[in-house]
């Protein structure tokens, strides 16, 4: 499969691979043509690695930043503005699968990698919000989980709402805590 860059042409997977390119990866499944989820073909698109940082304010609101190529050591840094005086409800309701993680700053970095579960990858805000220590490690976890979830949907026609709830499963098992995006209450203490 190759990489479609549109004005910049076909792009080989092995290259962006080799290169440690950071993308998104989505699928256009041909459900029509095979009555299954054969997967059709595979578009990259380099949209970098969004995160969303969230700086708590003392009255409980949010100022938000946002960052194209990830954070690491100073996330106020690496960011940009991106609004004031957000709720958490609309913290969260900024984030959908186009983001790799949320930081949120409140006296101390908790890091959260959005995972994005639809296993047909047509609903991008079906994601859950999983906290980590090492963002690296478990979003190469993730890839590799996700990855494996939507070759098992295309090779053994799984019902992709099983595989949605298997990959849910196994965040849960894997991540210190969890949050589904309708659940604003974790920002607003250490969990």
């Amino acid at each position: 499969m190759d990489g479609n860059f549109g004005e910049f042409g076909i792009i080989p997977c092995d290259y962006l691979a080799s290169r440690r390119v950071r993308c998104g990866l989505a699928f256009k499944y041909d459900h029509a043509a095979t009555g299954t989820h054969a997967c059709s073909h595979a578009r990259w698109s380099l949209m970098g690695r969004r995160t969303l940082v969230a700086v708590a304010r003392p009255d409980g609101r949010y100022d938000c930043r946002l960052a194209h190529w990830g954070v690491d050591a100073d996330p106020i840094a690496q960011s940009r503005p991106l609004g004031n005086d957000w709720t958490p409800a609309a913290v969260l309701a900024a984030i959908d699968a186009t983001h790799e993680q949320l930081v949120v700053l409140d006296g101390s970095v908790r890091t959260y990698a959005v995972c994005w579960l639809d296993p047909t990858l047509s609903a991008i805000d079906d994601i859950a919000l999983a906290r980590t220590a090492d963002p690296e490690s478990f979003r190469q976890w993730w890839v590799d989980r996700k990855d494996a979830a939507c070759r098992a949907l295309d090779s053994e026609g799984c019902d992709p709402a099983a595989v949605r709830r298997a990959l849910l499963a196994s965040l849960r098992n894997r991540a210190s805590s969890v949050h589904c995006p309708d659940d604003a209450s974790f920002l607003r203490g250490d969990r």
